[in-house]
């Protein structure tokens, strides 16, 4: 690794620093989390981009019936409340 030093504005450090604890991770890998993430959107995976532009919608329904059809663990849940887009 490399280490580099960065600015930032201390309202951007102090929200930075809070979803780290809320994470449980130190401000430093948050950063690197961040970074990683932001270059993955900007530039995508060659490897997805090509497993999504042979993929069917038959091959994913083939896929879906080998998933059972049951409620989630409770710890799986959605909040109550939550609204799907459906």
């Amino acid at each position: 690794m490399s280490a580099i030093q960065i600015e930032l504005p201390e309202p951007v450090r102090q929200r930075a620093a809070q979803l780290a604890q809320q994470q449980s991770m130190s401000l430093d890998r948050l950063m690197v989390v961040a970074l990683v993430e932001k270059l993955a959107a900007v530039f995508p995976d060659e490897t997805m981009e090509e497993r999504a532009r042979r993929d069917t919608r038959r091959g994913f329904d083939e896929f879906m019936q080998g998933v059972p059809d049951v409620e989630p663990p409770d710890f799986d849940q959605l909040p109550s409340g939550f609204k799907t887009w459906k």
